[in-house]
């Protein structure tokens, strides 16, 4: 498990993947048949120091928590909650806008922020029964990573970005049914 930032140029990948993300996937990163009709689920915590415009310094980690089920035909389904302090977001998404799409046998999630993105890799075994994970944050080199915060205060990163905890699993069906 691997958690990182990206602060040179490198991190103009992960915005190609973003413009990339959002005009490819469909039959072109197919999943592939051993991820059908499985659950993945991705959690991890990151933390940014930052200046908030509200005047506040963010203080506070945020849990991640992402549940993927790939279907009986191979389409993402995707799931995402966020927990800080009081403040929480939780987002459904379809197919069609999953921000999820397979590149081999890897998943890869791809969100940008304000000036930023942050890019979630699932890799998997050759089974599909298990799986490892990592969280690359980047942003352009001499800007810093900016976002909108659980509360919808839009700060500004003043440090290095750290994810810890990253966890990955894989179950049999789909858990958005149970």
């Amino acid at each position: 498990m691997v958690a990182q930032m990206l602060t040179d140029g490198s991190a103009k990948i992960i915005f190609a993947l973003v413009s990339y993300t959002s005009l490819s996937c469909v039959s072109a990163n197919a999943a592939p048949p051993q991820a059908f009709n499985k659950t993945v689920t991705l959690s991890f915590t990151s933390f940014m120091p930052a200046h908030c415009e509200n005047g506040r310094d963010n203080q506070t980690p945020r849990n991640t928590t992402h549940r993927i089920y790939i279907s009986t035909k191979g389409r993402l389904f995707s799931e995402m909650s966020a927990h800080a302090r009081a403040y929480s977001r939780e987002a459904l998404a379809e197919p069609q806008s999953s921000p999820f799409h397979f590149s081999g046998n890897k998943l890869v999630g791809t969100f940008g922020s304000v000036s930023g993105a942050r890019q979630e890799i699932i890799s998997f075994d050759l089974s599909y029964s298990s799986c490892s994970a990592e969280v690359i944050t980047g942003h352009e080199s001499g800007k810093p990573y900016t976002w909108i915060n659980l509360a919808g205060v839009k700060c500004t990163g003043t440090g290095k970005s750290e994810v810890s905890n990253i966890s990955c699993s894989v179950s049999d069906g789909n858990s958005f049914a149970r």
